[in-house]
């Protein structure tokens, strides 16, 4: 499906309810599908305006869940608050001050991992509140999920290297195996939150879509048919037909 923006989904409901209320003003409109009477019409515009506000709110959860784990994976320097990066780098720098130094096969598997962290850039595009519209977009999307899932599996190396370590004792606390292990945790749940998000926003989409699209009770056919029902009853001349006959979709 082509990429529709959340505008044109608006506009398009609503164009339907000045069609709802144009008709709604045709004495004596009656048409034979009960689905297209004014009532029905009404009852099935709420309910696209519902699954609208339901992408909106999903979207938004997805943004925040997405913002949240941008901030702990990669920091933020106006904040002054360090992400996984600066965490491995600290981690590598104390396992090298350690005896045997840079040539230690424990530092050498740390660095491995810690430039393998350190080479992931986060997007420079701010967080977005959707899922993916279209294949090409979705397809980013995994590709991204997959690469939040590698730093977190080079992270948890990275805390079981060092909770091996025989004399890995830093002062620091956020250093400390234990504390290593709990981050590595704490990403991961975000990773899962972020999985979570993206599940429930896919399915908000795909309701609302239905909505709009399907070919036999989509809010598209829907207008096509009111309108053809009034061209029906009153004739394509008729002031009524004229009266709806120049809303758009």
């Amino acid at each position: 499906m082509a990429s529709t923006s959340e505008k044109t989904f608006g506009n398009r409901l609503e164009h339907a309810q000045t069609l709802k209320t144009t008709v709604g003003q045709i004495l004596g409109y009656a048409p034979d599908n009960t689905d297209l009477t004014v009532t029905n019409f009404d009852t099935f515009l709420t309910s696209v305006e519902t699954a609208n506000n339901n992408v909106a709110a999903e979207g938004e959860l997805l943004a925040e869940a997405r913002s949240d784990r941008r901030l702990a994976f990669f920091g933020n320097v106006e904040q002054d608050t360090g992400g996984l990066r600066t965490l491995a780098g600290r981690v590598r720098d104390y396992v090298g001050s350690m005896p045997g130094g840079k040539k230690s096969p424990t530092y050498l598997r740390v660095q491995k991992l810690t430039q393998k962290i350190s080479n992931y850039r986060p997007p420079k595009k701010k967080v977005s509140p959707s899922p993916g519209a279209t294949p090409v977009e979705k397809k980013k999307v995994s590709q991204s999920e997959a690469s939040y899932g590698s730093l977190v599996q080079a992270g948890r190396d990275l805390a079981a290297a060092v909770g091996a370590l025989s004399g890995y004792s830093p002062a620091a606390l956020d250093l400390q195996p234990a504390a290593l292990a709990a981050t590595m945790k704490d990403l991961g749940d975000k990773n899962t939150a972020v999985a979570s998000a993206l599940v429930a926003a896919q399915k908000a989409v795909d309701a609302r879509n239905e909505l709009y699209e399907n070919s036999a009770t989509g809010l598209q056919t829907k207008f096509q048919q009111i309108k053809a029902a009034v061209a029906s009853q009153f004739g394509r001349r008729s002031a009524n037909y004229r009266s709806v006959s120049h809303i758009r979709y």
